[in-house]
């Protein structure tokens, strides 16, 4: 799946998934987060906590879907990258540059 090159590689996409899923659990929050001064702001959506939850987590603590599809978006996103520039596959000609028509090429 990932070559061996010097940084588009699997050690980078383990790097960019603990990433990903330390700063989701930093934007997510626990119900036991959620303070009074929130539910003071937020009144009108009743003593739900669960849709209070939603709300101040914009639906991710919710939806372990939504979790789960960043985690491995992360791991996957540099799958055969071949550690060449947009630039150098441009002034190349390569073949994967025609494809995409010189736009982000090697993204």
């Amino acid at each position: 799946m990932y070559r061996d090159n010097s940084f588009h590689n699997f050690a980078h996409a383990s790097h960019v998934t603990m990433s990903v899923t330390k700063l989701l659990s930093r934007v997510t929050t626990h119900d036991t987060a959620i303070d009074n001064n929130f539910q003071a702001k937020n009144s009108q959506a009743g003593p739900d906590v669960s849709h209070q939850l939603h709300e101040y987590t914009y639906g991710i603590t919710s939806d372990p879907i939504i979790f789960f599809a960043c985690a491995l978006s992360a791991l996957i996103h540099d799958v055969d990258h071949t550690g060449v520039p947009n630039s150098t596959l441009i002034k190349e000609n390569a073949r994967i540059a025609e494809i995409y028509r010189n736009k982000s090429v090697a993204e």
